[in-house]
């Protein structure tokens, strides 16, 4: 009986945890939407297992001048975007060392992989696909 109860909270959880991933998702893309809405996204991320994880997404012109900057930070799946002015106003492949060093290290992480993200599509090359932490583990073993 005590295993059946354990187990309905197992798969308890795991809906909960589909249920709001859902939403987070829908989250993003609704931001997303709205930043391609007026013109070229750059998007970076720190990812974080046991860490606070960040997802940075900034709105481009044509002068690579970032218009709208919107940050989700968090451990859990209900961080939500939220605007990160600091970095509105900024060129995106040539910041201010001063507000550069006002960012959090995750954030500073996530704003990098976003401007590798804008030279790389730049250049008309893909961005290559990185593995999941699971996929780390096992090719580590099978070197």
């Amino acid at each position: 009986m005590e295993i059946l109860i354990i187990m309905v909270g197992i798969m308890a959880a795991w809906i909960l945890q589909t249920i709001l991933g859902t939403g987070q998702i829908k989250n993003f893309n609704q931001h997303y939407n709205d930043l391609r809405k007026v013109g070229r996204v750059s998007i970076g991320r720190s990812k974080g297992i046991f860490r606070t994880g960040v997802v940075l997404l900034m709105g481009i012109d044509k002068r690579r001048r970032i218009h709208t900057a919107r940050k989700m930070q968090g451990l859990t799946i209900f961080a939500k975007f939220r605007d990160f002015k600091l970095l509105e106003g900024q060129d995106l492949l040539n910041i201010d060392s001063e507000i550069y060093n006002k960012m959090d290290r995750f954030t500073k992480k996530a704003f990098d992989d976003a401007v590798e993200v804008y030279k790389t599509v730049a250049k008309g090359e893909e961005i290559p696909q990185q593995k999941s932490p699971f996929g780390k583990l096992i090719s580590s073993f099978s070197k």
